[in-house]
């Protein structure tokens, strides 16, 4: 902090000696160092007191920041990101509402048989798509069981086998 060498030291040392005098000089040392003494026990003080009040300034930083993020809503960021207007969301409001109404009453169009159309003219197959019966279908052979079905064609190779 100050730049004092001993040859300064010294100077001060003897200019203390020579204006004191001898028989004061330790009275006013004790004194020097009571109040040097009770600089430092002030400067550490403060020190301490700006320490302080630097954590506590973080702290409420970090208090902020905790509060900020448990506060965020990530929907409503990617909500705000991808439709800032507002106009997906009452699109797709628009369109759950009209699938709720009820069907009004549909028209039959030129477009094919059972097809008719709806209330934006699209058509709507309304006959089923022809699917084999459950009947109909052979579940396959479980593992490990000693009969097989009947691969195609081996109905019609019996048959020239045995003759006419």
């Amino acid at each position: 902090m100050f730049d004092i060498g001993w040859s300064e030291m010294a100077v001060i040392a003897f200019i203390a000696l020579i204006v004191i005098g001898p028989k004061e000089l330790p009275n006013a040392m004790r004194a020097a160092a009571k109040w040097a003494r009770k600089a430092r026990s002030l400067a550490r003080e403060f020190q301490s007191g700006v320490d302080d009040m630097i954590r506590e300034a973080d702290l409420e930083d970090a208090r902020k920041a905790i509060d900020t993020a448990s506060d965020f809503d990530i929907g409503k960021t990617i909500e705000d990101t991808v439709d800032p207007t507002g106009s997906v969301r009452e699109e797709v409001a628009d369109l759950e509402a009209e699938a709720r109404r009820e069907p009004a009453e549909e028209e039959t169009t030129d477009e094919g048989a059972g097809a008719e159309a709806d209330s934006e003219g699209a058509a709507v197959i309304e006959t089923p798509v022809n699917i084999a019966p459950p009947h109909s279908l052979t579940p396959p052979p479980e593992e490990g069981s000693a009969e097989t079905p009947p691969a195609a064609g081996d109905d019609d190779t019996k048959k020239r086998a045995r003759g006419p």
